[in-house]
């Protein structure tokens, strides 16, 4: 029978017959929106809800701390919030002044194939913004003086500059008028498992 002859078989023999991993792009499932909770969901409340992913890595602005949680942020001059994403700025009192600010989250690619990892979205700031992954700005950049930034969301993608492990993206925000406040929506990422070859036959 076909499944007592696939017993017989060397360890070796078998995963050599089964496609490998690394021939099936998967989602990645760490990545997140600004202004949600763990499950995707827009966080709940009005301003100052405690983003649990990105926090606050540079700063210009006064009273605002490094490490902190960036928090939620409502105005009606933003384009609306939505179930899946809310603008945060890198504090609960946004008109601290101008100035500029940047807020990061981690997400790890341990087991992917970095040179595969691609990220995509849309995104919107007040006033103008950048995009980095790892330190390094991914050429997507929003500024005011051409389009209109906090009123609508525009597209980004990134292709590279990820690396095996652990991930940062940031998005540095420079206010040239209080209040200011940066906003992830559509976050989608993708990337290859790393190729694992079966170890050979015993003795070889």
């Amino acid at each position: 029978m076909l499944l007592r002859s696939f017993k017989t078989l060397p360890l070796a023999t078998l995963l050599s017959s089964v496609p490998l991993a690394a021939a099936h792009a998967v989602i990645l499932i760490n990545l997140y929106n600004t202004g949600v909770d763990a499950g995707g969901s827009a966080l709940a409340g009005g301003n100052g809800a405690n983003d649990p992913h990105y926090t606050v890595t540079a700063t210009t602005i006064p009273g605002v701390v490094i490490g902190d949680l960036a928090k939620t942020y409502l105005n009606g001059a933003y384009v609306a919030d939505s179930s899946s994403s809310r603008r945060v700025p890198d504090s609960g009192s946004p008109f601290n002044g101008n100035g500029a600010f940047s807020i990061s989250f981690t997400f790890d690619l341990t087991g992917y194939d970095p040179t595969t990892a691609a990220v995509s979205g849309l995104w919107g700031v007040d006033n103008d913004g950048e995009i980095f992954i790892n330190g390094v700005s991914t050429g997507n950049t929003l500024l005011e003086s051409s389009v209109n930034n906090f009123n609508q969301l525009h597209a980004y993608s990134i292709n590279t500059g990820f690396v095996a492990g652990l991930n940062t993206l940031t998005v540095a925000v420079a206010d040239s008028g209080s209040p200011a406040a940066a906003r992830i929506d559509g976050i989608f990422g993708s990337a290859n498992l790393f190729r694992r070859f079966p170890s050979p036959p015993h003795g070889r």
